[in-house]
């Protein structure tokens, strides 16, 4: 394995699946490649379509075997609720140099599907070779996890203990409209009675879409409650908050150039990887029907509040940064 492993530094676990009751990983050559892109799995995406060079797979004793490697553990952990924001945020965080930002990995959301296999160790290996220093520039380490993981937040804490650990949330409101709107991928698996306990420990699915959104939103936040954050952020506090708070828990000390290239980049439509102005939804488009609305309120809006900080001003719109 070692000289296996060896033919493997530098690579980057790409997929990670069970075959035959066992781990595999494939390992793919993205040496050169930035993670630039919103998401791994695009940057991931666009690198195949470019260099469809084959994957190596290996059993996870590479994992424990390629730690040896040069890497970086997390100085940041971004837990979530979905739409709000946590894209935004963790594009601004990798415009700061030597920021390494691995956003919502799809080989470590895997990982944490795979139960038994998903020890910490395991964990802290898998994210540390995402985390490799493949430039030599890296200094720091922002993770930015898929939402639904906040339901493995001491699984992910145990891995990595001296990991700054946020959450970010919004209006609930806000939140269920906007899944309605532009669905999430896992809204798909509604009726996945597997997929669904695996994701939200949900028995069964909803009846509707809608149902599903409030419930799985209720799951979130409620795991989000045994979460020891050591900063809580509403959607409302950005762009301002990426370098007035969360740099600073990061180690990070960003300048007054750094300052002003995160404003313009909150200017554009974090999801896209292009240059796109940021437009954001018409009131009217965020508003629910009464009894959904009731719903949220009912179900919802107690667990935000209990998350919320103290002061915290509840609004839901995004500032509009001075360029």
């Amino acid at each position: 394995m070692e000289g296996s492993a060896a033919a493997l530094a530098g690579w980057t676990p790409v997929s990670l699946s069970l075959a035959q009751g066992e781990l595999a990983i494939e390992w793919g050559d993205l040496r050169g490649v930035r993670f630039s892109e919103p998401f791994l799995h695009q940057t991931v995406e666009h690198w195949a379509a470019r260099d469809p060079a084959p994957l190596v797979r290996t059993g996870r004793d590479a994992l424990e075997a390629l730690d040896r490697e040069p890497s970086l553990d997390p100085a940041l952990i971004i837990f979530h609720v979905s739409r709000c924001g946590s894209t935004l945020l963790s594009r601004l965080l990798g415009e700061l140099r030597g920021v390494l930002v691995i956003s919502e990995p799809a080989p470590v959301n895997s990982l944490l599907l795979a139960n038994e296999f998903a020890t910490p160790d395991a964990l802290r290996h898998l994210v540390r070779a995402l985390g490799r220093k493949r430039f030599g520039d890296e200094r720091h380490y922002v993770l930015k996890l898929s939402s639904w993981n906040v339901t493995h937040a001491e699984r992910v804490r145990q891995a990595f203990p001296a990991a700054k650990i946020l959450w970010l949330q919004r209006a609930p409101q806000a939140v269920v409209a906007s899944m309605l709107a532009d669905p999430p991928g896992w809204m798909k698996l509604r009726r996945d009675a597997a997929a669904v306990r695996a994701l939200f420990g949900l028995e069964a699915g909803a009846a509707d879409d809608e149902s599903f959104a409030v419930a799985a939103v209720a799951v979130l936040l409620r795991a989000a409650q045994k979460l020891v954050a050591d900063l809580v952020l509403d959607y409302a506090d950005l762009p301002a908050a990426a370098w007035e708070k969360v740099a600073t828990l990061a180690g990070l000390a960003p300048g007054a150039d750094d300052i002003a290239r995160m404003a313009r980049v909150a200017c554009f439509d974090a999801k896209d990887a292009a240059e796109r102005l940021f437009a954001a939804a018409a009131p009217e488009a965020r508003r629910l029907p009464p009894d959904l609305a009731a719903k949220v309120a009912e179900t919802l809006e107690p667990l935000y509040a209990s998350l919320a900080l103290p002061g915290a001003s509840g609004r839901d719109l995004r500032p509009t940064p001075r360029l």
